[in-house]
């Protein structure tokens, strides 16, 4: 809902003052009808601080005043256009009494075709979702994350593969820190010999790894000895196996310490370094990776053999074939601890769903950047959580989903 009010004696002096201001901020049509009435203009400013309320509390991208327009229809009640179109599910109604003008604008999406995305979603892929499929059907992620000292690396990953769509979340946990999980993930205990998650769990878990489709690893294990033996482990597994591997965090800080696991790194995972984390990956000063994150992103990815994701302001997406994408979100709501995890836990879920390595790291980006403008925009750009951007990915999903769906259809060639 939007609801606004506009004093008439204010915008009449607006009009005396700034002549530009109809022509500025009225459509043709509008002026023509208005044109010695400044209540009436009142009414209509009014109808567009309605609409711009409601587009903000559905989470969607804000319109310029100059974009949106009050059609009259004979007979009929007042339609509010957008970029010269009617949006579905937007009804507006408004008038005017006693110098004041007034508008309430309702908002019910049901799916759009004038794009209300903060970012453009063109040549995304998205999981299919058969009505008749069951939680087989969307596969099985598995979390080596978390370690004594951060546990809440794996909760994190979890809820992002949980809220991606993955049909059933395992985590590998040690020490008994089920505790803090929710109750959807499938917990899967082993004993560690160290202070975290080291090889032999690998052996302990081997029935969950054969039923994996993805598997996450990295968050939050800390940098013991263990963690490169596990990742040698797990990179000599993964040729055979056929998973889609996502390394985060401590996983690439042990492989850029370690040229052997640097060189053993499997061809279907998608590494998504931050700035310092790719710094240590290329052997280069962090301000190098910043003065060209397409270079380095491009250059990480050939060297590495898999797909890489430049995470930041504008993360690049990299293949090795020298294939590039860059998200155009700008979302400060992201800069908060935790909210790497839970995109590394969404890129796992579209691995198990049957997506690419790009594809998935594309589609990730994507729908994690959208998210975290989202929150931004309904409860503000500090103090989000990450485990409200995790949240956020159900609805961030479905919107874009319905964006897509109302798109026609390219013309094949």
């Amino acid at each position: 809902m939007g609801v606004d009010v506009s004093s008439v004696e204010r915008v009449g002096q607006l009009l005396e003052r700034r002549p530009r201001f109809a022509s500025k901020y009225f459509s043709p049509a509008e002026r023509a009808y208005c044109e010695g009435r400044p209540e009436r203009l009142a009414a209509r400013w009014a109808a567009k601080e309605a609409v711009r309320k409601a587009f903000g509390a559905a989470g969607w991208r804000i319109p310029l005043y100059s974009r949106i327009s009050v059609e009259r229809r004979p007979g009929g009640a007042p339609r509010a256009l957008v970029e010269g179109s009617p949006v579905a599910g937007l009804e507006i109604s408004l008038s005017h009494d006693a110098g004041l003008g007034m508008a309430v604008a309702a908002l019910l999406p049901r799916g759009r075709s004038s794009g209300w995305l903060f970012g453009d979603p063109e040549g995304l892929e998205l999981p299919e979702r058969d009505p008749e499929a069951n939680k087989g059907t969307f596969g099985t992620v598995l979390v080596l994350a978390g370690s004594p000292s951060f546990p809440g690396a794996a909760v994190l990953c979890s809820l992002g593969a949980l809220r991606g769509g993955a049909g059933k979340v395992k985590a590998v946990l040690a020490r008994g820190a089920a505790d803090s999980f929710p109750a959807e993930v499938v917990r899967v205990p082993v004993r560690a010999a160290g202070e975290g998650l080291g090889p032999d769990v690998l052996v302990q878990a081997r029935a969950d790894l054969d039923s994996a489709r993805a598997l996450v690893c990295g968050p939050g294990l800390g940098g013991a000895a263990e963690v490169r033996e596990l990742l040698a482990s797990l990179f000599g597994l993964a040729g055979g196996a056929g998973w889609g591997l996502v390394l985060d965090a401590d996983a690439l800080n042990a492989c850029a310490a370690e040229p052997g696991l640097r060189a053993a790194i499997p061809p279907r995972s998608v590494l998504t370094p931050h700035p310092l984390e790719a710094a240590r990956l290329a052997g280069a000063p962090v301000g190098e990776i910043g003065s060209d994150r397409e270079g380095w992103a491009r250059r990480l990815a050939r060297e590495l053999g898999a797909v890489l994701v430049l995470k930041g302001a504008g993360t690049v997406v990299a293949t090795p074939e020298g294939q590039l994408w860059v998200d155009q979100h700008r979302a400060p709501a992201l800069a908060a601890g935790g909210t790497g995890d839970v995109l590394a836990g969404l890129l796992g879920a579209l691995l198990a769903q049957g997506l690419e390595p790009f594809q998935a790291a594309r589609t990730g980006v994507f729908l994690h950047g959208e998210a975290g403008v989202r929150l931004g925009l309904l409860r503000g750009r500090a103090g989000i959580l990450a485990s409200e951007v995790a949240a956020a990915l159900v609805e961030t999903q479905e919107a874009v989903r319905r964006e897509l769906a109302a798109r026609p259809a390219s013309n094949p060639r």
